[in-house]
């Protein structure tokens, strides 16, 4: 079971196995990247800079990003949920944030603390910490802030199509795994695949979303 929580209400939910919603769920992935990336871009950039602070509050209320000694965000990309609220939080209550960067050679993302100020441009296009940043052990993370194209109100994500996240949140199960994301990126389902790990909550400005962690996500 899972619950959402809007105007300090929580609603009951389900969670429930599914199958594919389509014969070729990667064919349905591309279909639904442009259709969310489309209206993701349809918010003014007044209206995604409210609403990140409004996620940003909600979000600072959530135990396991609160209480985390160590958070692992992201430098948004385009139109993507404005992050640095959340790391002015962190940094505040005296936390420490990380960013992450591609590990050479592999699917993998690696979390190095630095200041935002310091991020570089990388490959992609999106922020990344500089060469000499220290890489934080991914056991040391206590809660990830993972943006993306869309989310389902039963827990799933969808990326960009690197599948980055899904291996590296593979090796970091003590971790809460947060999504953020504009109401507008919800839909009630997404087509998933073996690989695709669940979130713990999902935080937009209009309410939280918390899922069951599986035995094995």
């Amino acid at each position: 079971m899972h619950t959402a929580h809007a105007g300090g209400f929580f609603l009951p939910c389900w969670r429930t196995m599914r199958p594919p919603m389509t014969p070729d769920p990667k064919a349905r992935k591309r279909e639904l990247r442009s259709e969310l990336i489309a209206a993701r871009a349809r918010l003014t950039p007044g209206e995604r800079q409210a609403r990140s602070a409004l996620i940003a509050e909600r979000l600072s209320g959530f135990g396991p990003f609160r209480e985390a000694a160590t958070v692992g965000l992201y430098a948004p990309l385009g139109t993507e949920v404005d992050a640095w609220p959340l790391a002015r939080a962190v940094l505040a209550r005296g936390g420490r944030v990380a960013f992450p960067r591609g590990v050479p050679g592999e699917r993998l993302l690696g979390f190095a603390a630095c200041d935002p100020g310091d991020l570089v441009r990388g490959p992609f296009g999106a922020g990344e910490p500089p060469p000499g940043a220290r890489l934080v052990p991914l056991a040391e993370i206590g809660c990830f802030v993972i943006p993306g194209v869309g989310f389902s109100r039963d827990g799933f994500r969808l990326g960009r199509g690197g599948g980055y996240y899904d291996v590296t949140l593979k090796q970091a199960l003590g971790a809460a795994r947060v999504g953020v994301a504009y109401a507008a990126q919800l839909r009630p389902e997404l087509p998933s695949e073996p690989h695709d790990v669940p979130l713990d909550a999902i935080v937009t400005e209009l309410e939280t979303l918390l899922f069951p962690r599986q035995v094995n996500p």
